[in-house]
């Protein structure tokens, strides 16, 4: 009740600035994503340290007053950029998903694995804000949650799928947080720089999915399936 009535008394104030000529609530919905924009851009050239609210106006263009309306402190705008973040990596690793053979659970999560991995290495800021709390008691907001879930749903729908043909050895929410966890760890190790070479980052690229292929299956067979 109380994040409603912020909200509403933040929209309120926006409009009040704005007595000239009063935003819709189209512009103000357009302007905080102008000073999301703004605020990823100054996350990937200068990193999280440098990321202020008046660096942020000073970038946009604006009073140093503008981005308060916008967001109650930094916190909240952390928390709009991890939103926009795992939106795009959603997007990313769905459209890989979206490419594959549908009747080929395995290979879906390969294309995923591969869209999720390269997402975080040529994004490492970014990356490392959306998966690191801002601090230890970082509240995760309602939006936010919606974004994690819908990221998770990339991966957990061939896992049902598959659970669902009794082809899998464990349960699909239990499999898909081994997928990410082990995907995290790859990348987390790569942009602290303790995996720098590249033929040794693809080779543990490669031991990953053939471990995670054989191990997520039911074993009918002794023959080991290879990666295409």
């Amino acid at each position: 009740m109380t994040a409603s009535i912020d909200v509403v008394n933040r929209m309120n104030a926006i409009k009040r600035v704005t007595l000239n000529k009063p935003l819709s609530e189209h512009q103000i919905d357009r302007k905080r994503d102008h000073l999301t924009d703004c605020a990823l851009s100054i996350l990937e050239l200068h990193g999280a340290e440098q990321l202020t609210l008046r660096r942020l106006a000073e970038t946009a263009g604006v009073s140093r007053q503008t981005p308060y309306l916008y967001f109650r402190d930094k916190s909240a705008l952390l928390n709009a950029m991890r939103i926009v973040g795992l939106a795009r990596l959603t997007q990313n690793t769905s459209n890989a998903v979206n490419q594959a053979n549908a009747d080929d659970f395995v290979e879906q999560l390969l294309v995923a694995g591969r869209a999720y991995v390269q997402f975080g290495l040529d994004n490492p800021s970014l990356y490392r804000l959306i998966f690191v709390p801002v601090s230890p008691d970082c509240r995760i907001s309602d939006d936010l949650q919606s974004a994690i879930d819908d990221n998770n749903a990339v991966t957990q729908a061939p896992l049902q799928s598959a659970w669902d043909e009794g082809l899998l050895s464990l349960p699909p929410d239990r499999l898909n947080k081994v997928f990410w966890a082990t995907l995290h760890g790859l990348i987390s190790l790569h942009n602290e720089g303790l995996i720098s070479h590249e033929d040794a980052k693809q080779q543990i690229m490669s031991d990953i999915e053939t471990v995670l292929t054989n191990g997520f299956q039911i074993k009918h067979d002794t023959a080991v399936r290879e990666p295409s």
